[in-house]
């Protein structure tokens, strides 16, 4: 079996949840025996990924290949490549991805990016391979707040659900991360003959495994890695949460490492008001090899997830990486997470929204160390029975397998 996957990012130099989750799939993949030509159309993240060619896992299964040589190391050269360059490159990358529309494959894997997207529009009657997509939140998540003097950046966003929403109507296959966006598909997609897979939350496992004790950061901390928000990821609930049980803990630190979003300024004034500035790092995009060590090495792992439509239809990739490292971690209660985990079994668990519920859920976990150590392990057993690329991949592949047939 072949499959052409075009994505912007090479998932293997990529931090992001979905760069990590590409990841895993990818690798479950051509360990299954499944050639897979990696297309990035969007240059290279950083000059490591240019020496190597893009090339990190070497194996005869898997092809590297790039549409343009550039790069996106910097804020800088990520703005010319988006709002001066993006046109030159949208079509650059149009004409080579027909190259490999006409090749021999049996699968076209449809990543998140409205050039790619746009281009499997323009050439349906090229495209000899089924297609696949891989959905994990809702469509139209976008608010004109998150927006404010970028209207520019809004009209991108409009523009490619509205691709998005064209797209799915011509996809034969859809991977989908929960049963409530399983269904919600189901009645988007006007192909009838569309074929569904729910395939949950996949990490790779053997990332976590016989990780060194680090000196990187200061000891005893908690950690978290996600996006600086407070709408998606409750940044903001988790900082005062923090702060009601920093007194009893006055040795542990808070890191918060990913990447950063315009909600830090409300963040920082709350770190002021609490008096927690010497309490609370910002460590910004830590390499995507430097994860497992930094997860591994903390005493707690906290994610405070608020309750909203994006958390109700998605399941939060970070969350499998947490579980996978074996440590205690403490999560609020939103979307399909308690399907999975049990409080004071294999999660400390609160409730969305409130900084006392989150706050009592920490102060749970590290209260008695040896509970949590317990915890920690049934978590990580959570996530070698759920979400272990191994199995999930298999799944994959059993049902790609399934569905390959003349169009």
């Amino acid at each position: 079996m072949r499959v052409i996957f075009p994505c912007y990012i090479n998932p293997y130099y990529d931090s992001s949840a979905i760069g990590n989750r590409y990841e895993a799939l990818i690798n479950g993949l051509i360990n299954n025996g499944v050639k897979v030509t990696l297309i990035i159309t969007g240059g290279f993240n950083c000059h490591t990924e240019y020496k190597s060619r893009g090339i990190k896992v070497k194996n005869p299964n898997l092809e590297v290949k790039y549409t343009i040589f550039t790069f996106q190391s910097s804020l800088w050269l990520r703005r010319v490549n988006v709002y001066v360059l993006s046109g030159i490159f949208s079509i650059i990358t149009s004409i080579k991805l027909k190259k490999y529309y006409r090749s021999s494959y049996d699968y076209l894997w449809l990543t998140g990016n409205a050039v790619i997207r746009q281009s499997f529009l323009d050439n349906l009657k090229l495209i000899k391979g089924k297609s696949i997509i891989e959905l994990s939140e809702y469509q139209e998540l976008y608010k004109s707040d998150d927006y404010k003097g970028n209207s520019l950046q809004l009209k991108r966003e409009v523009e490619y659900t509205e691709i998005t929403l064209k797209a799915l109507n011509h996809i034969d296959c859809f991977a989908v991360i929960t049963k409530t966006l399983l269904d919600y598909y189901k009645g988007l997609t006007k192909n009838k003959d569309a074929k569904f897979i729910h395939l949950p939350m996949t990490v790779d496992l053997d990332r976590f495994q016989n990780i060194q004790q680090s000196l990187a950061w200061s000891k005893p901390y908690i950690a978290f890695t996600g996006t600086y928000t407070n709408l998606k990821d409750g940044v903001d609930i988790l900082i005062r949460s923090f702060g009601k049980i920093a007194a009893g803990y006055p040795k542990h630190r808070l890191y918060l490492a990913g990447f950063n979003h315009g909600d830090t300024k409300i963040q920082n004034q709350i770190i002021t008001q609490l008096g927690l500035k010497d309490r609370v790092t910002y460590l910004g995009i830590l390499d995507k090899d430097k994860i497992p060590e930094f997860l591994c090495n903390a005493d707690l792992l906290v994610m405070s997830r608020p309750d909203s439509r994006q958390a109700q239809g998605g399941f939060p990739t970070k969350l499998g990486e947490y579980l996978a490292s074996g440590n205690p971690v403490c999560v609020t209660k939103t979307g399909e997470i308690p399907n999975y985990l049990e409080d004071n079994v294999s999660a400390f668990m609160a409730e969305p929204g409130s900084v006392d519920s989150f706050a009592d859920a920490m102060l749970r976990a590290l209260y008695d160390k040896n509970k949590a150590i317990e915890v920690g392990k049934q978590g990580r057993a959570v996530a070698e029975k759920y979400f272990n690329k191994e199995i999930q991949s298999k799944i994959l592949f059993d049902f790609l397998l399934s569905n390959i047939s003349a169009k």
